[in-house]
């Protein structure tokens, strides 16, 4: 899509879209920020916190573990929301620190891993994605407003929700709606404030909702099917916010820190 279409949101500094297809209409950006928070951008956050890499893989998609044998310092294959909810839990971490934990999933693992195809692929213009989640957006916010004054000018910024992928594409996500806009809300009061009508909505569900995420997490479609798997410990460790100053970058085919 040309970037003065429609959809592009190409006149705003802060954007918001859905999925692959939503990132296919919007304009190129500088940084994309990914939420996926049930599970997949939650997991790589607390992965972070707990000293570990994530690389991501498309659920389904063969050649996994033989991807995460090539990794040197890999781990078997593991799926968000379980492995999530074993941090949260204080279960023995799967890896020791340092080490490079795969995670599937359908939404987020096969949204970044798109990103990291691409950019091996030699696209000299590919953006710096980021893992977002609550537990760190006002610290991706930060990350964003450091990587402004690096590069000494405004950054376009695309906020990018995973949502939940069914049989007729992309299904809208209450997790990754207030997530998202708990990032905006984020940027807005560092004063990356220019955003598009879909950002500002985003931003403002979040801002007349933040005391009640915890409930609408775990009651949301999403929320209700991760407690029925018995992985509630996820769930309530994705509901908080601010807890971390980490945030994960996808450097080649791994998300990192530093």
């Amino acid at each position: 899509m040309q970037p003065d279409a429609p959809f592009a949101q190409s006149k705003y500094q802060v954007r918001f879209e859905w999925g692959a297809e939503g990132l296919e209409r919007l304009a190129p950006a500088d940084v994309v920020v990914l939420v996926d928070a049930l599970s997949f951008t939650t997991a790589v956050v607390a992965a972070a916190e707990h000293g570990l890499a994530v690389a991501p893989w498309p659920k389904g998609e063969p050649g996994a573990e033989a991807f995460a044998a090539g990794l040197g310092d890999g781990t078997g294959l593991s799926a968000p929301a379980a492995f999530l909810a074993g941090l949260a839990s204080g279960q023995e971490l799967p890896a020791r620190p340092g080490a490079t934990v795969v995670l599937a999933s359908p939404n987020g693992a096969t949204l970044a891993r798109g990103f990291a195809v691409r950019a091996q692929a030699g696209g000299a213009d590919a953006p710096v994605v980021l893992a977002a989640s609550l537990r760190n957006r006002t610290a991706v916010a930060r990350r964003i407003l450091a990587l402004q004054e690096e590069r000494g000018r405004r950054l376009s910024v695309a906020i990018l929700a995973a949502g939940e992928r069914g049989g007729d594409g992309v299904r809208f996500a209450v997790e990754d709606q207030l997530a998202g806009g708990a990032v905006v809300d984020a940027l807005v009061a560092l004063g990356i404030d220019h955003t598009s009508p879909e950002a500002a909505v985003a931003c403002a569900a979040f801002e007349g909702l933040r005391r009640a995420v915890g409930h609408l997490q775990s009651a949301s479609g999403s929320g209700v099917e991760l407690l029925g798997r018995g992985v509630g410990a996820g769930v309530a460790a994705a509901a908080q916010t601010d807890v971390t100053e980490l945030v994960p970058e996808l450097r080649g085919e791994v998300f990192r820190v530093g």
